[in-house]
């Protein structure tokens, strides 16, 4: 006999118990962040880590790598003089000129003519490297103009002097003579040691659609080295070649994975994932049976991605800022392209679903391809944004993009198991989300085409608790979640905690500044009324 009060009973109550789960939650965050911090300040006693120290680092570097240190030096100086508006705002500095260059040989602080001395090879290359300076800073000056005319007259010997016409190339491309530059990184990209030339040649090609030219270079294997996956996939969209396309995604996605940013990204999804799973019909193997949807999801990155091209590329449909164009861009651009791939690739679950012949089965299906989706979505948005953005799609982009998702798919299994009679529903299920999608997107960044009207943000709040209405509102008609030991609102109130408190760490760690760190927090504490809401959401279920 069973005692009434067993460890299954005590931990169901103790998980049950939101006293108990805020205490944990708030002293999850809290540990989190004090490791950060002890994280940050003893990377500032160790070493610095501002944007300056970072290049002369970088410069420092060149000494110690096994490339040719003229090539590195080039590649280095291109980095700091190929946007100096940009960079002087950055590193918080004057624009150097050439005069003071001249006086000091430095430039951002950093001793730039010391290190051609040491590095640029013989006393004619140093020449080069110092007359593409002069073109950097004084480019509309009599000097300048004479210094681009001996770039030129080294890039055009025979043969011509190393780096000349990568020099000239990065200069032309500037001057928006890319046909030009093309032409020059070609002849450089003929020298063997040329890998930076031979890259930015692809580009340009690509850039360019230049078919012709690309298909030569990639029939080169001195171009084939040096082909990244996310070049391959674009030179596949340029060529209409599906698989290279393909491939070059796969090799992008692999290559691009960093390890903090896996574990954030794979951890937001385990909490949705585990969510969804309990709100699904309990069933042999439920923990197991949605990963092929979710894989789907992740996949539905490639139609997404020739989406953008075309809509871009040929039809040149952009955001340009102004009103209504960037709203029909949101709506018919990212809405449109993002929900109809999602869309195609949950279709090749129909065949079993419509055996299976169960609406829940089909909503959730719907939501685990969202949710692969959101996966995929968040690891560029963690690159590029920082880990201040973790809590946030938490709570927004990861939910949303499954809910949308499960509605539109639920409306097309619909549709399909009645051979069509409410494809009525299905038309205005699936407009209706694209639409939904497109203004969430819209009134984040709407005060940039309309600054009149000011920041109208909230509004993606009411499409968030719209959607997660109607979501679990149709889930709930379909099934109800059993109990179990661990309870849907410990899963989701401590793996939020958990994730923001990792994301305290890894943000220390990767930025070393205090100030990142804070924004993770203070993004986190924004969306505390959704936490509230899918709380209370989940402590109903």
């Amino acid at each position: 006999m069973k005692p009434p009060h067993g460890w299954k009973t005590r931990l169901s109550s103790i998980t049950r118990d939101k006293r108990w789960l805020a205490i944990t939650a708030v002293l999850l965050m809290a540990a989190g962040y004090a490791l950060a911090c002890a994280i940050v300040w003893q990377s500032e006693d160790g070493s610095e880590n501002s944007l300056q120290h970072q290049l002369e680092v970088h410069l420092h570097d060149i000494a110690t790598t096994n490339d040719d240190h003229a090539r590195a030096l080039a590649l280095w100086l291109h980095l700091v003089t190929g946007d100096l508006p940009s960079l002087a705002e950055e590193l918080e500095q004057d624009l150097p000129d050439f005069d003071s260059y001249l006086a000091t040989g430095e430039l951002w602080g950093i001793p730039v003519k010391a290190a051609i001395q040491q590095h640029a090879g013989p006393q004619d290359q140093q020449s080069l490297f110092h007359d593409y300076i002069i073109v950097r800073l004084d480019g509309e000056g009599e000097r300048g103009k004479a210094a681009w005319k001996r770039l030129e007259a080294a890039a055009s010997r025979v043969p011509p002097a190393p780096l000349a016409n990568e020099f000239l190339g990065h200069l032309l491309d500037d001057d928006d003579r890319p046909m030009e530059a093309l032409q020059a990184l070609q002849r450089e990209a003929a020298m063997p040691a040329a890998k930076h030339a031979r890259v930015y040649a692809l580009e340009l090609a690509i850039d360019q659609s230049e078919r012709t030219v690309l298909r030569k270079m990639l029939a080169t294997p001195a171009y084939q080295d040096e082909l990244s996956g996310w070049l391959e996939m674009e030179a596949g969209i340029v060529l209409g070649d599906v698989w290279m396309q393909f491939r070059g995604i796969v090799r992008s996605q692999w290559h691009s994975a960093e390890l903090h940013v896996s574990l954030i990204a794979l951890l937001a999804a385990l909490l949705w994932y585990a969510v969804f799973v309990r709100c699904g019909v309990r069933e042999a193997w439920r923990w197991v049976r949605p990963l092929p949807a979710l894989l789907l999801g992740v996949a539905s990155v490639w139609p997404v991605l020739l989406l953008l091209h075309y809509q871009e590329d040929t039809l040149g449909f952009v955001e340009d800022g102004t009103f209504p164009n960037d709203l029909l861009y949101y709506v018919f651009g990212v809405g449109l392209r993002e929900e109809l791939a999602k869309l195609l690739l949950f279709a090749l679950l129909l065949p079993r679903l419509l055996k299976k012949q169960s609406p829940a089965s089909a909503l959730m299906a719907g939501a685990f391809v969202g949710l692969g989706f959101a996966l995929e979505e968040n690891t560029s948005y963690y690159q590029s944004e920082g880990f201040g953005a973790a809590a946030v799609r938490l709570l927004t982009a990861n939910f949303m993009h499954a809910g949308w998702t499960a509605l539109a798919s639920h409306a097309l299994y619909e549709m399909v198991r009645t051979r069509f009679a409410r494809a009525e529903h299905f038309i205005g299920t699936f407009v209706a989300v694209v639409l939904s999608h497109g203004v969430y997107d819209w009134v984040i960044v709407a005060d940039q085409s309309l600054p009149m009207i000011g920041d109208i943000s909230i509004i993606s709040i009411f499409i968030l608790a719209l959607l997660a209405h109607q979501f679990f509102d149709l889930q709930g008609a379909w099934v109800q979640p059993s109990r179990s030991v661990i309870s849907l609102l410990s899963i989701f109130v401590l793996g939020t905690a958990l994730l923001i408190a990792l994301s305290f760490i890894v943000e220390a760690i990767v930025m070393q500044d205090l100030l990142a760190v804070n924004a993770v927090g203070s993004g986190a504490l924004s969306l505390a009324p959704i936490a509230v809401f899918y709380s209370r959401k989940f402590g109903a279920l």
